[in-house]
């Protein structure tokens, strides 16, 4: 889901935008409708946005100001400007300011709708991009904290290798602990477990801007951070810091700075680095046949669960991004990939008997029928009714089966 905000003088085209994208782009969750652009500004202040869709003619702050601005402070946003205006000039101020789009009033929404496309393909590109290097930047920090980085040597040869600029001396920083309550914390919580490290890392980024932040690895309700500064070690109050993050996120944590730096190369010293290392390691044990069969046996026997790629991760003491990465080059799927197989074979043993479909389906780990069909027909090539009437050819059909 990327974030999108609109804004527009004119009450009716922000209504009118903003109801044709929710109902045409479900993928692009519309967060704010604004009248001008100093509302804007002060909106992106403590929101992360991804989309800005602005009218040129707006009173104070009009959208050309707007677009200036949010091109020299928040490069990564993408801008797409409508006007009524058609002179060239306003297009070519437009471009220089890093607008992506210029669209003419009447607004035409197919091509409002195939831009929107366009740009949605350049996020999926850059967050493929972002990930990636920031699966690099985390296994970096789980191997450095784990201590399987032994030399001061091939910890700089590894540190050149990712997106981070300059020396690892140039960094100065902290290791940051959230803390959340599991049972109140799950209760308020309304999507997958996996995706509250995003949520968190998100709430920390907007909190303490001009800083780098990193997840690095969960233990139990326990997140690990890293927070990084070319200017001076971070300095906050943990207290401050969790009134802010109950604030942006509504459920409640607590906060602590484990260790500060200097250098990005004295956590290889860390204290306390064997028993981290015996818990987090970024490298498995000689034996890598066992872990992979302990991770696998793990899979099978709570398939049928809320089931996350960290959960599987700690029950074989890896950090997620290294598990991530070490199970497919030993198994040749990715973790999802590999759970919805072992969800799929369960189903289809289940197709045999005659529980219902949508009773199986909660039972192999779905809460969402639908959701289960489409897997099930990419896996077998057929939906769990006609699987059960064709392929097993049946003798009689449950009329309640469906």
């Amino acid at each position: 889901m990327y974030s999108l905000i609109i804004a527009d003088d004119e009450a009716i085209t922000r209504m009118a935008i903003s109801g044709y994208i929710q109902k045409k782009h479900p993928e692009l969750t519309v967060a704010g409708v604004f009248s001008n652009g100093t509302d804007v500004l002060n909106y992106l202040q403590d929101h992360m946005v991804n989309v800005i869709i602005t009218d040129i003619r707006m009173p104070g702050m009009d959208g050309l100001e707007l677009a200036k601005c949010v091109s020299e402070r928040y490069p990564g946003i993408f801008l797409m400007i409508i006007s009524g205006y058609s002179e060239f000039e306003y297009a070519k101020r437009a471009i220089s300011y890093g607008v992506s789009s210029y669209l003419l009033k009447p607004l035409d929404f197919a091509e409002l709708s195939h831009e929107l496309g366009q740009i949605q393909k350049r996020l999926d590109t850059l967050q493929a991009e972002s990930d990636y290097q920031e699966e690099d930047i985390q296994l970096f920090f789980t191997d450095l904290l784990g201590g399987t980085l032994g030399q001061k040597e091939e910890a700089e040869q590894r540190f050149s290798a990712l997106s981070l600029t300059g020396s690892p001396s140039d960094y100065k920083g902290c290791i940051l602990i959230v803390t959340l309550d599991k049972e109140e914390t799950l209760a308020q919580w309304k999507y997958e477990r996996e995706k509250l490290a995003v949520a968190l890392l998100n709430g920390l980024r907007m909190a303490l801007t001009g800083n780098q932040i990193y997840h690095l690895f969960r233990s139990g309700m326990q997140y690990h951070f890293v927070i990084l500064s070319r200017e001076e070690i971070p300095s906050f109050s943990p207290q401050m810091l969790e009134s802010v993050m109950y604030h942006v996120l509504h459920f409640g944590c607590s906060i602590q700075i484990q260790t500060s730096f200097s250098d990005i190369l004295e956590l290889g010293n860390f204290p306390g680095k064997k028993e981290a290392a015996a818990l987090h390691s970024g490298e498995p044990p000689s034996n890598d046949d066992i872990i992979i069969q302990k991770a696998m046996s793990y899979i099978q026997s709570h398939y049928a669960e809320d089931l996350t790629r960290e959960d599987v991760a700690d029950a074989v003491f890896l950090s997620s991004a290294y598990f991530s990465r070490f199970f497919k080059q030993k198994t040749g799927l990715n973790f999802i990939d590999y759970l919805t197989t072992i969800r799929m074979q369960k189903a289809a043993e289940l197709l045999k008997s005659h529980m219902k479909v949508g009773d199986i389906a909660k039972k192999v780990g779905y809460q969402s029928r639908n959701r289960f069909f489409i897997n099930f027909r990419q896996y077998s090539g057929y939906n769990p009714t006609d699987y059960r009437r064709q392929i097993l050819k049946m003798e009689e059909r449950d009329p309640d089966e469906d």
